[in-house]
């Protein structure tokens, strides 16, 4: 069967390797053009300093790595923090100037499509259309496993609204994760692993083949409300987002799917993905004669200690069930090793750690008096988050804790008291770059001394706090693992 189907590859895929420093933007580019994917799929706040208000010379410099590899950048994702303050939701009319700043970014950029992730009311969708069809930019919300899924009532609100209207500039972008046929073995064996009685892992991994995703959902909501073992909490945690819907399901909202994301977790040696239902994903597309992109996004290991490797894998996995996809013979891959991650780095706990080998120092304020020490941390979350949503932040020195009370935040060149942050939603702390601590202890610490430090820093990510994940949406402050450092002058 003939089909118009194209093949991207999302940058979000590749951040942590870059943020480590093991990959830069552009071996990730030459990369994916070397595995015959010509489309790039942007997620703004990991690229641009400003997003969505960047600065020329970085418009110039993506536009230039484009340019350079014959590629398009072919969607832009982006959220509405519906919870960007802290004591009240956004009103429509703030989402909405959401969208036009992220749709006139696209805009400068010629990019044809924005991904919209989490949940936001319909109604957001209503009052976007004038702005959407006056730029010429689409706008897709992501039906994903767990936080968008077709089994919420806010997301078929949505796709009321967009039956509707009849807008070509509103849609879905389906994300493969809803079609899980079962659970991954990974989920299963680590859970074995961690102490877990393998009859009883065994048992919900059968039950998830014969239940439905509502019904199994709240197995696993129940049990994470009700156990108090860590072992037992991780596992439900890891699971209770997985879904199966036949997919099928895409030829009912074919008319108004606008992107497609190519989710997958688990590459096999013959080159399958080990859980998602690819054969009836693909086999519907071309059915309903999709005319657009399916975008590969990875969320798994590096395999063979090569992040690229899972990559080669899925492009032979759709050249199975696409057809051939040309080379375009470009250099050899960048030789990359997996990203290194902290413990204690997670959605669900601290995700912010103090920036491995920064300085501890004495900090001085304008009149030379010591007022406490500084301590950087760096933002690897994977994208940009204004100031407001700084949930928390805690630092440990030897024995002595000190909360958000007892400190100030700098970042890009200012610096906030942390209660003031509550409204600051225009100044973003982006993915890759540092804030500073700085804990008020006068007169400070010995310079000279060794201390045992900890430092981390909790944001507020709203989709992981509404919806199917609210059951763990408020976990307790657990410090992670601290590093012995010396006060410097």
């Amino acid at each position: 069967m003939s089909h118009n189907i194209k093949r991207g590859i999302t940058i979000y895929s590749w951040q942590r390797q870059v943020e480590a420093k093991q990959l830069t933007w552009d071996d990730c580019i030459r990369a994916a053009v070397k595995m015959g994917c010509t489309g790039i799929e942007l997620l703004g706040q990991l690229y641009f300093r400003y997003c969505p208000e960047p600065l020329k010379e970085d418009i110039d410099s993506w536009n230039e790595m484009m340019w350079k590899y014959g590629t398009k950048t072919i969607a832009h994702d982006f959220f509405v923090d519906m919870t960007m303050y802290n004591h009240r939701r956004l009103t429509i009319r703030e989402g909405v100037d959401i969208v036009r700043r992220h749709a006139e970014f696209c805009k400068q950029l010629n990019i044809p499509i924005m991904r919209i992730g989490g949940t936001v009311p319909a109604e957001l969708f209503r009052q976007s259309v004038p702005i959407l069809e006056d730029l010429g930019v689409k706008m897709g919300l992501e039906i994903h496993s767990g936080s968008s899924s077709f089994c919420l009532p806010a997301v078929e609100d949505i796709i009321n609204v967009i039956r509707q209207i009849g807008s070509k500039y509103i849609g879905i972008v389906p994300d493969m994760s809803m079609f899980c046929k079962e659970l991954s073995a990974r989920s299963i064996n680590s859970a074995i692993d961690s102490g877990l009685d393998e009859k009883w892992v065994m048992e919900i991994a059968e039950m998830y083949k014969s239940v439905d995703n509502v019904e199994f959902r709240k197995f696993c909501n129940d049990g994470l409300e009700k156990s108090t073992d860590d072992a037992t909490r991780k596992f439900l945690a890891s699971i209770r987002r997985t879904e199966y819907y036949d997919p099928k399901i895409l030829l009912e909202h074919m008319d108004y799917i606008v992107h497609c994301h190519g989710k997958f977790y688990e590459m096999t040696d013959d080159n399958e993905e080990a859980t998602i239902d690819y054969p009836g994903i693909i086999a519907a597309l071309k059915e309903g004669n999709y005319d657009g992109y399916i975008s590969a996004e990875y969320e798994g290991a590096p395999i063979n200690n090569d992040i690229f490797e899972p990559f080669r894998r899925y492009q032979k996995m759709l050249d199975k069930y696409l057809g051939e996809y040309p080379d375009a013979n470009y250099p050899e891959y960048p030789n990359c090793r997996p990203a290194p991650q902290r413990k204690g780095s997670s959605f669900m706990g601290p995700s912010q750690n103090m920036r491995a080998g920064s300085p501890f120092k004495n900090h001085y304020d304008a009149e030379g008096n010591c007022t406490g020490v500084e301590i950087i941390v760096s933002n690897p979350y994977y994208r940009g988050v204004p100031l407001s949503l700084f949930e928390d932040a805690r630092v440990k020195i030897d024995d002595k804790e000190y909360g958000p009370e007892s400190m100030h935040v700098a970042i890009d060149g200012e610096v906030f008291k942390f209660e003031d942050m509550c409204d600051v939603t225009l100044h973003y702390w982006n993915k890759g770059y540092d804030a500073t601590l700085i804990v008020d202890i006068p007169g400070g610490l010995e310079v000279g001394k060794e201390y045992m430090v900890t430092a981390c820093v909790t944001i507020r990510a709203y989709y992981m706090r509404e919806g199917i994940s609210a059951v763990a949406g408020n976990t307790a402050f657990v410090f992670p693992e601290g590093d012995k450092v010396v006060l410097e002058a």
